[in-house]
């Protein structure tokens, strides 16, 4: 899913128009790393479970502003960036800044109260949301193929609400509608995957401000903290944020999308295997024949660039 926000329609071209032909192999390497960076980092969020969730997400955001300032004036991406904020693109990120508040903080939640399976389901029904999203809202064709994909998605996820007892629920479904609906935002915009993020991060920071002062609520971390491990790893907080995203730019601008989607499987079954070997977490048969299903279906959607230059290049009868 990352993959179609940083190769997004409409972004700037120093973001996507390398050759797909240089560095390869590099780029690769980034794409995996970037998904299992993000697959292991609720290993990170587990650490700082002695923190609530909603200041972890406070720090998160004000960090990763941090992290991205340093970052795009390092790059020199601030150049022109005011230019390109109308007023359309302003609301865009706007409404994807709420979007990556719920990811964000839903991903924390599951990531210390263990329930990694539920994060690694919602990001791998998240690309059937951005579809399902982008046929109503934004009148992307439906094909048959898609059809199907998204048939068999409903039906797995209908069949973990009546059958998967042990499931979050609301966890895989806030984490797939946030990150699907991202991604669709993502596509109208004209920004670059890094300028996007700091506006929505910068929105961002400013509802927190606004929280902070208009209620009793703080970020002081609580006295029984381990130190320095806490604050140490809260200092990394932004930069665990930046880097998947930096690491999948550099694979998005090499790689066609053919290949970017494939590691739509990376991230999801990272998850899986953190939730079964680190976190020892309980999974139902039933769950996991429903998250084989959604990998089915995934690959049907995967697929589907192959099926129809098959049928498009069959001789006429």
């Amino acid at each position: 899913m990352l993959a179609s926000i940083v190769k997004h329609k409409g972004a700037a071209p120093s973001m996507i128009s390398t050759s797909a032909g240089t560095g390869t192999l590099p780029a690769m390497i980034a794409g995996v790393a970037a998904n299992l960076f993000l697959g292991f980092s609720s290993l990170f969020w587990k650490e700082l479970a002695s923190v609530a969730p909603a200041t972890l997400l406070g720090y998160r955001i004000v960090l990763s502003l941090a992290t991205l300032v340093a970052v795009m004036a390092l790059l020199g991406r601030f150049q022109g960036l005011g230019t390109r904020l109308t007023g359309r693109v302003v609301a865009i990120h706007a409404a994807a800044a709420l979007l990556v508040a719920g990811n964000w903080g839903t991903f924390i939640w599951a990531s210390i109260h263990g329930h990694v399976v539920e994060s690694g389901l919602g990001y791998l029904i998240a690309p059937f949301v951005a579809i399902a999203v982008g046929a109503l809202a934004l009148g992307d064709p439906m094909t048959w193929l898609r059809k199907g994909a998204l048939a068999v998605i409903i039906a797995a996820v209908l069949a973990m609400v009546l059958r998967s007892g042990e499931l979050q629920h609301w966890v895989y479904l806030v984490i797939g509608a946030t990150w699907g609906g991202y991604a669709c935002l993502k596509k109208l915009t004209t920004l670059d995957a890094f300028s996007g993020l700091l506006c929505e991060t910068v929105v961002l920071a400013a509802l927190l401000a606004v929280s902070l002062a208009a209620s009793a609520t703080t970020m002081r971390l609580p006295a029984a903290i381990p130190w320095p491990a806490v604050p140490v790893l809260l200092a990394l907080s932004g930069l665990v944020s930046v880097l998947p995203l930096w690491l999948f730019s550099l694979a998005a601008a090499r790689l066609p999308l053919s290949v970017m989607g494939f590691f739509q499987f990376v991230l999801p079954t990272t998850q899986l295997f953190v939730a079964l070997v680190f976190y020892r977490q309980a999974v139902s048969a039933n769950t996991l024949l429903c998250f084989a299903a959604i990998w089915l279906a995934l690959g049907m959607l995967l697929a589907e660039p192959l099926v129809r230059r098959t049928l498009g290049a069959r001789p006429a009868a």
